[in-house]
């Protein structure tokens, strides 16, 4: 199948969600979750701090405000896993590094080929999702010093547990056993982002895993917890950098599947 016609893939998993593309114009974006970038056709440029970084492969933390330019390449985007596993484990593979910004993957044209030849087949999500974890954690296991803290894992747990509802960050600490000053220092500096951005970005995980699983748009936007569909929207484009229609309209269709 050539690429023209192979339809957009979007694959929604708990640690990790996939989306495979083109872009018709730049994304803006304020970044709730790491991600890896790979241009399948050509060099993509990422501007972020005032910086224009140009390359096949980036990795980029979460937290950050920035645009990318796909120049018209597909691109391969994976959300990494929230507390920053995936992200320490890509970043001792990249060749270069500009600012908070990493780049040049390990055996990047191997990994550009495989991306290339699971979009032409339009792989099933299991073939995806093995590739992923083939290419982030060969060996399952942790980067070296790598440490989770299990209070904010925990709160990770209450937010995704009721996430139609906002938790205040008062009981969430109450919860864990911390401070709220000290539940907002630890939660920002394990996940990259405030609680409030965190919970947006899992809200809208579980809108799109609501359309994947048949519910209308609304709907899933609603029982994720926005208050209307423009909420949903106007976040999903912040987050994101492109309308809900753009990501899932799409003219060739698009494979949608949320594991």
């Amino acid at each position: 199948m050539q690429p023209s016609e192979a339809p957009v893939l979007l694959y929604l998993w708990d640690k990790r969600t996939f989306y495979l593309s083109s872009f018709a114009e730049p994304l803006q974006l304020s970044q709730a979750a790491a991600m890896l970038l790979v241009a399948l056709d050509g060099e993509i440029s990422i501007h972020c701090q005032g910086d224009t970084l140009t390359c096949r492969s980036g990795l980029v933390p979460a937290g950050l405000e920035l645009v990318v330019d796909s120049h018209d390449s597909r691109v391969a985007i994976t959300y990494l896993d929230a507390f920053g596993e995936d992200h320490a484990l890509l970043a001792l593979r990249m060749a270069g590094r500009r600012g908070p910004l990493h780049f040049a993957l390990d055996d990047e044209a191997a990994v550009i080929a495989r991306f290339d030849q699971l979009h032409r087949s339009s792989a099933e999500p299991q073939q995806v999702h093995d590739w992923l974890e083939q290419l982030i954690n060969p060996h399952g296991e942790p980067p070296p010093g790598f440490v989770c803290d299990p209070r904010i894992v925990r709160a990770v747990e209450l937010i995704k547990a009721d996430v139609a509802n906002n938790t205040s960050i008062d009981q969430l600490a109450e919860q864990v056993g911390l401070s709220v000053p000290r539940l907002t220092q630890l939660f920002r500096r394990q996940i990259g982002v405030p609680i409030r951005r965190y919970r947006q970005w899992h809200r809208l995980f579980v809108t799109s895993v609501g359309v994947a699983r048949g519910m209308n748009l609304t709907d899933a936007a609603l029982a994720a917890g926005f208050t209307d569909s423009a909420h949903f929207s106007h976040t999903f484009r912040s987050i994101v950098g492109m309308s809900p229609t753009a990501a899932l309209a799409q003219p060739r269709g698009i494979r949608l599947f949320a594991g």
